[in-house]
């Protein structure tokens, strides 16, 4: 093979995983959303068509959102069903979420400067609008302090949670809002007081209140998330010593 004939199946192949890319985010955000409803079905072609991409590329996108867990049952010429909503997922999704978010929130708190004061004020003032994507900046401005594996992993559950939060706010849109702003003020306030024990335990509550509201509703025992909520709150970090090392 030439090197033009080499180079141009490099620029084809980099196209090709460019709308793959660009498949699987449009998919993803249509999921997380709720606009791609949880449980339901779809053909491929029917998902081919609503994002205006070819066969290949959405079957490379629909690998990593089975990888991901936000669908089921896809294969060549099979239909794509949306991952259902379960109690089981909603157990084991916000358990990890407490645990990671309780860490990252504590790493976080000693390093916020005055300037991430003011965006988290910032974002915390778009979220009381409706503004989604304030939301999402203020819990990202708690996680600075953690390392970035950590950062994405909770990343991608907040983003999967969200599907979670849509059903609760269906349930009970004006209660649970009014309540959630409430909460997004004491979590910062803690933080600029520097309480990162009441910073953490907060955020934890904060967000294991979501998962216990489902599982009343749907009369479901937790069987993670105590635990979890436990471990959580178990107390101050011990101060690491060369022996530990």
């Amino acid at each position: 093979m030439s090197a033009r004939e080499l180079n141009g199946s490099d620029t084809q192949s980099d196209t090709a995983q460019g709308i793959g890319a660009l498949a699987h985010d449009a998919l993803r955000q249509m999921i997380i959303s709720g606009e791609l409803p949880a449980g339901q079905e779809f053909s491929q072609s029917e998902l081919s068509r609503r994002i205006s991409v070819g066969r290949t590329p959405l079957r490379d996108a629909l690998r990593l959102l089975e990888r991901e867990g936000l669908v089921v049952n896809t294969g060549p010429h099979r239909s794509v069903r949306i991952s259902p909503l379960t109690m089981q997922d909603l157990d084991d999704l916000y358990s990890m979420r407490v645990m990671g978010e309780s860490v990252a929130i504590w790493l976080t708190v000693p390093i916020l400067r005055g300037s991430d004061f003011e965006r988290l004020e910032r974002d915390l003032e778009l979220t009381s609008t409706g503004d989604a994507e304030a939301h999402r900046r203020f819990h990202a401005g708690l996680r600075v302090g953690a390392g970035p594996r950590l950062i994405s992993h909770l990343q991608t559950l907040f983003d999967h949670a969200e599907r979670y939060q849509r059903a609760r706010l269906a349930q009970e849109p004006h209660e649970r809002m009014a309540a959630a702003l409430a909460e997004h003020r004491f979590i910062l306030d803690a933080c600029l007081a520097r309480d990162r024990v009441r910073a953490r335990d907060l955020i934890v509550d904060h967000i294991a209140a979501t998962a216990e509201a489902l599982m009343t509703e749907a009369r479901h025992a937790p069987y993670t998330l105590p635990t979890a909520i436990t471990m959580a709150k178990a107390g101050s970090v011990p101060s690491t010593t060369s022996a530990d090392v």
